[in-house]
């Protein structure tokens, strides 16, 4: 089974004192690889971006592969490196970021994989992006690959997309509203939360947000909420799930990433949507006790005495 993440990983900078900070690496699509290959260790999970070849970018690709994650598409960009986040958290858990990403490598990823040729994504058993893989690319480059991704569509099992909507990286909010509902529109499996669909269609109710949604294709979609855990519409069915409560949040950097990423890595076991949902669920409600958007592999999977 093969699975093929696309999107962004950066060095994330968090604040462990006045003025001392620990380093790691994270970015949507990455965390959504980790968590799924973690749940589904047979699988290859390749993530596909560009990389940079200075120190930082080579410390990173080290990481990806003690994750056990394919940095096979990984493109190289000659002199480039990774873009840098620092990431604080007030008392609730909620979470404020300063970015440095403007030359960053990762956004040549459409480039370098026209370079290689799209038909290196066939094959996939599923195909997962965000709308930060978009939003990193220029305006003629992210129709190109919303293109290369419908192209590509009848050659994989499936293609799953978080719209994940980050407006200071668009120019505008109307066209992050266009871009995005399109890729919803043309994916398998939609993964929005309900403050993403609040930005694109100018509703709260999660009910009309659905109905939204299904008017414009959408086939099987687990909404997000939250504290209020996630709505599942699939087919004839729909349902609200509850998450567990593992405990008081502390840091929600990743949750959504890994409630995607256990739900991909479920349906491709063969998981119904709830069950899908319910083990996301549970990961995500321990990922929210602990810093970082990549906890520890026995936080978030820990092994069953």
């Amino acid at each position: 089974m093969r699975v093929v993440c696309i999107g962004e990983c950066m060095v994330e900078l968090r604040a462990v004192g006045a003025d001392t900070f620990a380093r790691s690496y994270a970015g949507d699509a990455y965390n959504t690889a980790v968590y799924l290959k973690r749940s589904l260790p047979d699988a290859q999970v390749q993530f596909l971006t560009a990389a940079g070849d200075d120190a930082m970018s080579m410390a990173m690709r080290r990481k990806w592969r003690e994750e056990e994650i394919d940095d096979a598409l990984a493109f190289p960009v000659a002199g480039a490196s990774a873009g840098l986040y620092l990431i604080e958290t007030d008392a609730s858990g909620e979470r404020s970021f300063q970015y440095w990403r403007k030359d960053s490598a990762a956004k040549r990823w459409l480039t370098k994989l026209q370079e290689r040729g799209e038909s290196i994504l066939w094959g996939a058993d599923m195909v997962y992006y965000s709308g930060i893989t978009l939003a990193i690319l220029n305006p003629e480059e992210r129709a190109a690959a919303l293109q290369l991704l419908s192209r590509a569509r009848p050659h994989v099992g499936r293609i799953a997309f978080d719209p994940n909507v980050r407006l200071r990286l668009w120019q505008s909010p109307q066209i992050a509203s266009q871009t995005l509902l399109a890729a919803i529109s043309a994916c398998d499996i939609a993964l929005p939360s309900a403050e993403d669909l609040s930005l694109l269609l100018g509703t709260v109710e999660p009910e009309q947000q659905i109905e939204q949604l299904l008017q414009i294709g959408v086939s099987e979609m687990a909404l997000t909420r939250g504290a209020d855990g996630c709505a599942i519409v699939a087919g004839e069915l729909r349902v609200q799930l509850w998450g567990p409560q593992s405990g008081s949040a502390i840091d929600t950097s990743g949750a959504g990433d890994a409630f995607n990423g256990v739900y991909m890595a479920n349906r491709l076991k063969g998981s119904s949507p709830e069950q899908a949902a319910e083990a996301a669920l549970r990961v995500a409600s321990r990922v929210v006790t602990h810093t970082g958007a990549v906890v520890p592999a026995s936080v978030s999977h820990p092994v069953k005495p």
